[in-house]
């Protein structure tokens, strides 16, 4: 009996050490969060800690005679102006779930459970489909209003973006307007270059770090947004009904349309017809031909929405990962961006995984998903050791 006592003791006095071993102490706690991130086996996270508190905030004004755009802000339960907490801005991309959707909703509560004030803005530009220039200003907006909170400690702030959010995040982390006060910046599935995406996007492929053309299945999704921002681009109304009569369907089917040539002799505008060549590049050099003739406005709008081209405006450390089977946007991207960064000294951390469906877990097989599961607390694990 006497025995067992020691042993008792002396594993109470490992567990203390390790609780109260900064390092250590995070990474338990970023274990225990792990379930409810992925919403997958045991949830030990909800016994031992309190409800957050929860309101929606309005985070940039509106258009005159329109409601504003609204943020939600989730705080743990403890958190005041006496004792603030930690923050993180969540940014999501092209998407139809909104900041009161059952899995963001799961994402931030588990992070507030943990102790970090999170924010979560809706964009009605983004919930539609669409993506514009002033959705970094969004961003911008949505983290200073965050950092301005009396219950959250502007020296801990930090952004998640998903997706086309990542590259949000990463562009707005480079606003002059915040970098100083943006702690870190962590991209999850984002693109570097618009250019290279749209050319993926429109081919069927990317190109791989050797250069080499490798196939790739977009979305539907990726589709969607693809087709959307491409017809944008034809300013006369019958020019671009025409294109999306001819090449809407086959592009959304997953159909590699091809040239019509009686179809782009009818067109009036050369916005039209550098469009129709890019829906109907017939390969990967023909794509990226076609992206760089398009026209000026586009090209504009490329530069301003592709983070690889400002990396040097962030001062924050950038954090990536990637799903390497991600067919929302190739991972190569990350990739580039791991590279370019590396180089300058900011890559704090570029994590590749093989366990997500784009941003969000795949069913999953914890025992099978053991490696990626280590990769990910890895990785997050410093991010809340940042935050908290």
């Amino acid at each position: 009996m006497r025995r067992l006592r020691r042993i008792g003791m002396v594993l109470l006095v490992l567990v203390a050490i390790v609780v109260a071993w900064e390092p250590s102490r995070v990474a338990l706690q970023t274990a225990i969060l792990l379930p409810n991130l992925l919403d997958a086996g045991p949830k030990p996270l909800n016994l031992f800690s309190d409800a957050p508190q929860r309101t929606s905030i309005p985070y940039r004004p509106s258009e005159p005679g329109e409601d504003p755009d609204l943020a939600e802000l989730w705080l743990p339960s403890w958190a005041s102006a006496q004792r603030p907490a930690g923050a993180m801005l969540l940014v999501f991309g092209v998407n139809n779930l909104g900041r009161n959707h059952p899995v963001i909703e799961r994402v931030a509560d588990a992070l507030a459970r943990t102790g970090v004030a999170v924010l979560v803005p809706d964009s009605r530009t983004l919930l539609e489909g669409r993506l514009e220039v002033g959705e970094i200003d969004g961003v911008v907006r949505a983290f200073q209003v965050l950092a301005a909170r009396p219950e959250v400690d502007r020296t801990r702030v930090g952004i998640v973006g998903f997706s086309v959010g990542g590259s949000l995040a990463l562009l707005a982390a480079g606003d002059p307007r915040i970098a100083a006060q943006v702690r870190w910046v962590n991209a999850f599935g984002a693109f570097a270059d618009a250019s290279t995406y749209l050319a993926a996007v429109s081919a069927h492929a990317y190109r791989g770090t050797d250069g080499a053309t490798v196939p790739w299945t977009p979305t539907r999704l990726a589709l969607e947004v693809y087709l959307r921002f491409m017809l944008e681009q034809v300013g006369d109304q019958n020019d671009r009904r025409l294109l999306e009569a001819a090449l809407g369907a086959p592009i959304l089917a997953a159909e590699r349309a091809p040239a019509d040539a009686a179809l782009r002799s009818s067109f009036k505008t050369d916005a039209a017809r550098s469009v129709h060549d890019l829906l109907t590049a017939s390969s990967l050099e023909d794509a990226e031909m076609a992206v760089d003739a398009l026209p000026s406005g586009a090209l504009r709008f490329i530069d301003a929405i592709s983070p690889g081209r400002h990396l040097a405006d962030i001062r924050a450390d950038v954090h990536l990962m990637h799903e390497t089977e991600d067919h929302h946007v190739p991972f190569v991207e990350s990739r580039a961006l791991a590279s370019a960064l590396d180089q300058s000294g900011q890559l704090a951390a570029h994590t590749e995984f093989r366990l997500f469906d784009h941003v969000q877990p795949d069913d999953l097989d914890l025992v099978a998903a053991a490696p990626e599961l280590v990769k990910l607390l890895f990785h997050l694990r410093t991010l809340i050791e940042e935050t908290l």
